[in-house]
């Protein structure tokens, strides 16, 4: 146990810790909620996933200036503003559904919204944990860490939104997300954090900052086959959550308990593998857990697409969830352990293009996809297709090492 939270030595770490636990367990039952209204309003998934597609273009836009910005101006600020925003997006949408008020454009324009502060959020958090901890050795352990905390969120937010969903409606999912992002901008606001910025690259234009963030990855073969990879990944596969909620509803024939139950499920292999992260003193064996956690994925996917009986897709969903983690914290870790600290924010950012941008074109791919052929056929054609890229990262990443970059 000591091993597995040892980052939580660190006061900032202490302090960053349960506020970002409470915001992502708020997160996650918006996100289901925002899941189930779209296609209980639209009943397509076509539809479901262009509204995804529309709303997410903002993470192609402004994630990779996000980059220039985290890395020129003082991180620990610009989180406080980031919180803000997410709290009055999630109030206005609870104000919205709660007064009965919420056609789709509405919905739509308040994605947009969201992914714009999201497109900062992400690699910003990211790019923060090489602050919390004071000995490099332990940066593995606080992203592992910060993926048991978003596991242990999505375990409880989707089995919060099912029940909130089902009893008194999903505008009170929007409330909760409002509520739960007091505490991190409290416990934030006390963190104390010793930044130094580089004059450099305070002095840097932002196309200046960016274009040297996209020629470092160009230049770093090791970084670059890993963004590859989190890209194939997050398209054929993170489209899950738009998924599952067509899954439960023309699959099992079931309502949003199912869904909430379900998405459970797959927190829980969330969960034990991150733990399982979170206990290594080292990244040696990370590039194999890596490829098992894609192959893994990809089974549940197949597994999903063949089946009906609840039992046997709790067991698919457990795969899904610990390939889920498995795959994006061992990549993370990967990258930031050879990422240099001064251009850590712009390859984090292009990082979460990789990630989150991806995914807002597959939702559009996903969900033209399963309109055309039906939601098991496409589960089973994304599994079986992540399954051959494991494989295939298997043998290219045979040719890199990882060790901590030096600067």
């Amino acid at each position: 146990m000591k091993s597995i939270f040892r980052a939580l030595k660190y006061k900032n770490f202490q302090l960053f810790f349960p506020g970002l636990m409470v915001a992502q367990i708020g997160i996650w039952t918006q996100n289901v909620a925002i899941s189930w209204l779209v296609y209980d309003i639209t009943k397509s998934a076509f539809v479901m996933g262009s509204i995804m597609f529309l709303s997410a273009l903002p993470l192609f836009l402004i994630t990779p200036f996000a980059g220039v910005i985290i890395d020129k101006f003082d991180k620990q600020k610009l989180l406080i503003i980031i919180q803000n925003l997410f709290a009055l997006q999630a109030f206005i949408m609870s104000v919205m559904v709660l007064t009965n008020h919420y056609p789709i454009w509405s919905i739509a324009v308040l994605g947009v919204f969201l992914n714009i502060i999201a497109a900062i959020d992400s690699p910003l958090r990211q790019s923060m944990f090489i602050l919390l901890v004071d000995d490099k050795k332990d940066l593995n352990n606080a992203i592992a860490l910060n993926a048991t905390c978003f596991n242990a969120a999505r375990l409880l937010g989707p089995a919060i939104a099912g029940i909130v969903i089902s009893t008194i409606g999903a505008g009170y999912c929007f409330l909760i997300n409002f509520l739960c992002f007091i505490p991190i901008n409290i416990l934030v606001k006390r963190m104390k954090i010793n930044e130094i910025k580089d004059e450099k690259i305070k002095n840097e234009t932002v196309s200046e900052g960016l274009k040297e963030g996209i020629n470092y990855i160009l230049n770093t073969p090791k970084i670059g086959v890993l963004m590859s990879y989190i890209a194939l990944f997050s398209f054929l596969g993170m489209t899950y959550p738009m998924l599952m909620p067509i899954y439960t509803a023309d699959v099992m024939h079931k309502n949003a308990d199912t869904l909430g139950f379900l998405m459970s499920i797959a927190g829980i292999g969330a969960i034990a593998v991150s733990l399982f992260l979170a206990a290594k003193s080292s990244i040696k064996g990370l590039k194999l857990i890596l490829n098992i956690a894609v192959f893994l994925f990809g089974a549940g996917f197949i597994i999903l697409g063949h089946t009906n009986i609840l039992s046997i897709a709790m067991f698919a969903m457990l795969l899904v969830g610990i390939g889920t983690i498995g795959t994006l914290t061992s990549i993370n870790t990967l990258i930031q352990t050879v990422v240099d600290d001064d251009i850590r924010g712009r390859v984090m950012s292009i990082h979460s293009i990789c990630y989150m941008g991806t995914v807002s074109i597959s939702n559009f791919f996903a969900g033209s996809f399963t309109h055309a052929v039906g939601i098991s056929k496409a589960l089973t054609v994304l599994g079986a297709i992540l399954c051959i890229i494991s494989i295939y990262f298997f043998i290219r990443l045979r040719n890199y090492s990882y060790t901590f970059s030096s600067r």
